[in-house]
């Protein structure tokens, strides 16, 4: 076990993706264990957990940048990471370090001895560990997947948000929304508030929450929003936000803010922090917009309801752009759904080519390209070079959309940052870790 004590972090991740490549193995009872040795079950700080199909990532950036805003200090655990595995694990806006994962990676594989972790359950560990002697006021956990089995439901909420359910995962969730829904109400606790950023959530979840007497708080029943010309308007009760509109989905943006009057007695908060921070909002890869050569949106979208979120965006913002689309997506995903969308909006198609097990073959990208008769020039090696072809194709005014999984996005994302030079693009250079240099 000492060797461990040397590695580097590019030891490490190798070691656990290889070693549970193929696990993904439901159930609390190993990764609880461990965490009970490590005293990791019981955190001092408030802990919001948010599950759900689309959104989470939004509502977790949403959550950080208003606590922080307000002076508390906010550790956030998402996934996956989009450019480094450090991502995941924050305090502030600011990723763990090398060092401390490290360190983490090896406590938890001394700790464990022979109980066997997946590479999800070791990260969770490596989060919490991390958290533990941060003094942390918020603790924001995004579920990995479901809700009732992920490793992160080992700890207990203090509130739960649920942004919405569709369909993903069915192997492992279910193959209706009611089961889907009663595997994410899985993070809800006796007595503890419940926030649903879905306007229509399966009723299995009320069932859940009525059985547990969790105050409920849903999208459009008990709060709400508009718009104007200009501005994004939360109101609950006789309170209202007022918030300048931008391009995060107004649902995350919401329940974010009904999280903060539900723990406002643990958690006092003023209004002017909510509004400098959803107006400070950091997230890479959701409808993002980047003046590269060509303008540029990365998003992440990757079913069948948040492509049709990105579609609508564009129907709504697009004048008389010519949209080049960089699509890919993982063969396990419902790459119909993923295609039918945005076949009216865009011009020019440029499929590319991912790694791994999970790839799409070039066969079953062409058939259902021809279903749809959708004319492509070639299928690319890499989503870097497909955006490559784009960019040199493309005339000015033109419009690139990379969108399909988070592989897609972070091909040419982690390409885009490497040929950056320093002070060239304030918007790019924010990529690289720093939240104060974004010009969201």
């Amino acid at each position: 076990m000492n060797s461990y004590r040397d590695w580097t972090l590019s030891d490490w991740l190798p070691h656990l993706e290889n070693r549970y490549l193929d696990e993904i193995k439901l159930g609390l009872t190993r990764i609880k264990h461990v965490a009970s040795m490590l005293n990791l079950l019981s955190p001092a700080a408030t802990v919001i957990m948010v599950a759900g199909t689309n959104g989470k990532g939004t509502t977790v950036a949403a959550l950080e940048s208003i606590y922080h805003a307000a002076g508390y200090r906010v550790g956030t655990y998402t996934s996956p990471h989009l450019l480094c595995f450090n991502e995941r694990i924050k305090i502030n806006g600011e990723c763990i370090g090398d060092d401390e994962l490290c360190r983490a990676f090896c406590q938890i594989e001394e700790t464990k001895q022979d109980i066997p972790l997946t590479y999800f359950e070791v990260s969770t560990l490596a989060a919490l560990l991390h958290f533990q002697n941060a003094r942390l006021d918020v603790i924001v956990l995004e579920i990995g997947m479901g809700g009732r089995l992920d490793a992160t439901n080992i700890l207990t909420p203090d509130l739960s948000i649920i942004t919405t359910i569709d369909f993903d995962h069915q192997d492992f969730l279910g193959d209706t929304l009611d089961k889907i829904g009663f595997e994410k109400a899985g993070i809800l606790r006796v007595g503890k508030p419940a926030i649903y950023a879905d306007k229509t959530p399966p009723q299995s979840i009320f069932l859940c929450a009525r059985m547990l007497g969790c105050p409920s708080y849903i999208n459009g029943q008990h709060y709400s929003y508009e718009f104007t010309e200009n501005e994004f308007i939360f109101n609950f009760a006789d309170l209202t936000h007022q918030f300048s509109k931008s391009h995060w989905h107004p649902n995350a943006l919401a329940a974010a803010v009904m999280a903060t009057i539900c723990l406002k007695e643990r958690l006092p908060i003023e209004g002017k922090a909510v509004i400098q921070g959803l107006q400070s909002i950091f997230l890479n890869g959701r409808q993002q917009r980047l003046k590269f050569k060509v303008e540029t949106l990365l998003d992440v979208s990757h079913n069948a309801q948040s492509v049709a979120y990105l579609a609508d965006t564009l129907r709504e913002n697009q004048s008389n752009q010519r949209v080049h689309a960089v699509f890919s997506a993982f063969c396990d995903k419902d790459i119909d759904a993923l295609l039918k969308p945005m076949i009216a909006l865009v011009d020019y198609w440029y499929p590319a080519l991912l790694t791994g097990k999970r790839a799409t073959p070039t066969l079953q990208f062409d058939a259902l390209f021809k279903k749809y008769d959708i004319i492509y020039q070639a299928f690319y090696n890499s989503p870097w070079e497909a955006y490559q072809v784009a960019c040199q194709n493309a005339a000015p005014g033109d419009l690139i959309v990379v969108y399909g999984s988070f592989l897609t996005v972070s091909g040419v994302l982690a390409a885009l940052i490497r040929q950056t030079e320093p002070g060239s693009n304030r918007e790019l250079l924010a990529l690289k870790g720093s939240k104060n240099e974004s010009s969201h």
